[in-house]
Formats: structure tokens, C-alpha cells, sequence
């Protein structure tokens, strides 16, 4: 039985995945001291092993941090922990992705305004926790529209931000059950990444193609579960794998179309070896 293998549009980093990984390969080449990056730079364990093994110190505790560089992870970081880094001997590099930056940015604003800011996205998730930290810890965090149904907002102002990776569906669900609550004024901000909205309109249309999906990213991505849920709302046959060693055999029999799709966090050469892999798999029968 012949095998096509397709390879999704969206099989490499994006945008800001790339610069945060450019930015500290680059301090790493530069800096005469060690390079910190506060917690994993970006959510593949893989390529935060790779740069490990290059000389990037993964840390979380930042105050006995007094020499040296350090890159902040793509995620965001607290601007207090920014502001006492600046105090100290310690040179700074903001690997934010530009993206977050722009969210954290309206939650600031939003919040100097005396809006209730309401982020849509993924509890515990580094980058809501860093949008919160710019509402002044004070947002509200839903992640769907029954959370929206359950949410208690006194009659003010509101301003609603999105997780940058969150789908436009889930995001639109959300403001059509905020537009029932009781307020004075509401203000919309569609902050999501148009890098993960495009994979998630592509993966959309990929998924319908394939007998069985393979998603590629970490497990602890975002927007690769992301990519995973909407293959399996499509009725696909998918799979979320961070390695090749992930596959099974079994999980390719009798398939003829196998789809290949990735997160923003994962590199081309992992998107390679899986593909090797199912080869291998098919031609041992």
C-alpha cells in the first residue's frame, strides 16, 4: 500500500520562537560571564537541552544572579524581576516575544486606565502569569465561555486580552458570553499571534486530508495542544508527540495519507525525524 506523507506549511519555529533562541546563541557567543535564561526559554525540552549543552544556565531564582547575562524567556518575565535586574551588575536581554510584549503592553494600560482586565487563556501558563503580573496581579483568567458564564464582574469598565496562542474560536466564544454581563463599558483586544492563528486555520484544513495526524511539539505547548485539539475536533485521527521514539507501529497500520504538523516551539530537524521514522515504520511492514 502506497504511503504520501504531508508535511504541513507550519513545520519549523516562528517568529518569535527564532528570536528568542537568535538572542541567547548570541549572548552565549559574546558574553565573557555565564548567561542565565530565567526558566525554559521556550516550551521544547529538546532545544533547551541543545542550548544547555551550549552554556545557557536555566534557573528560576534570579536573586543570586549578580554577574554575567541574562535572557528572559519568550514567554515574558514580571517587571519588578526586570526592574531588579536592571539594579544589579547583570546585563539584560529581553527574548519576550514581540507578540506577549504587545499584550503585556495593553494589560499595563488597560490597568493604569482602571479597567478590569480580562485574560482569555490557560491558567498557571507562564505568559498568562505574565500578563497578570502587568494587570497588577489583579486580572481575571478564564479559559471558555463557561468560565465567561460563571465570571462575577461588578458594573465597571472591562478590557479583555487574549493568551497569544489562544484560538480565535475559543476567543470569540468568550466575548459573545461577556457581551451578557452587566457593565458600564468594554474594550477588545484580539492579541492573539497571527503566526498561531494561521497554523491553526492550516492545521483545520490539513487535518481533513490525512488518515492519521502526528503533532509535533512539546507537551507542555500551548498552541501545540492547540493544533491537537482541533485535529480531534475535526474527527481525525491524531497524535501529540514530542520525539520520533513517541510513535507506534500500530498507529500507522493500514494508512495511506500521513499527515505531519508542528508547534511554534519546534524545530525543523525533529519535524524530519519523525517524518524518517514513519518511513521506517512502513518499510519494516
Amino acid at each position: 500500500m502506497a504511503l504520501k506523507i504531508n508535511i504541513s506549511e507550519f513545520s519549523d519555529f516562528c517568529f518569535g520562537v527564532k528570536r528568542a533562541i537568535s538572542l541567547a546563541e548570541g549572548a552565549l557567543k559574546k558574553s565573557s560571564g555565564p548567561v542565565y535564561s530565567l526558566g525554559p526559554l521556550i516550551h521544547n525540552q529538546r532545544v533547551v537541552n541543545e542550548l544547555s549543552g551550549k552554556g545557557l544556565n536555566v534557573t528560576r531564582d534570579y536573586k543570586n544572579i549578580n554577574k554575567g547575562t541574562v535572557v528572559t524567556r519568550s514567554h515574558g518575565i514580571h517587571p519588578d524581576t526586570l526592574a531588579e535586574l536592571g539594579r544589579k551588575k547583570v546585563a539584560v536581554i529581553n527574548a519576550t516575544c514581540p507578540f506577549v510584549y504587545n499584550a503585556q503592553m495593553i494589560a499595563k494600560k488597560l490597568c493604569a486606565e482602571e479597567y478590569k482586565v480580562v485574560i482569555v487563556g490557560d491558567k498557571g501558563h507562564p505568559e498568562v502569569k505574565s500578563l497578570n503580573d502587568f494587570s497588577g496581579n489583579k486580572a481575571f483568567v478564564i479559559s471558555n465561555k463557561s468560565d465567561a458564564r460563571k465570571l462575577t464582574l461588578k458594573k465597571g469598565k472591562i478590557g479583555v486580552i487574549a493568551q497569544t496562542t489562544q484560538s480565535q474560536r475559543n476567543f470569540s466564544e468568550v466575548i459573545s458570553e461577556l457581551l451578557n454581563k452587566d457593565f458600564a463599558e468594554i474594550r477588545v483586544f484580539n492579541t492573539i499571534c497571527s503566526d498561531a492563528n494561521m497554523r491553526q486555520k492550516s492545521t483545520d484544513i490539513f487535518s481533513r486530508d490525512n488518515d492519521v495526524v502526528f503533532v509535533v511539539g512539546g507537551k507542555n505547548s500551548a498552541n501545540t495542544k492547540r493544533l491537537y485539539e482541533i485535529c480531534k475536533a475535526r474527527g481525525t485521527q491524531a497524535h501529540h508527540i514530542d520525539s520520533r521514539s513517541q510513535i507506534r507501529n500500530v498507529w500507522l497500520k493500514g494508512k495511506k495519507r500521513v499527515g505531519v504538523v508542528s508547534g511554534a516551539s519546534t524545530p525543523r530537524w525533529i519535524v524530519d525525524e519523525v517524518v524518517e521514522k514513519i518511513k521506517q515504520v512502513r518499510k519494516e511492514g
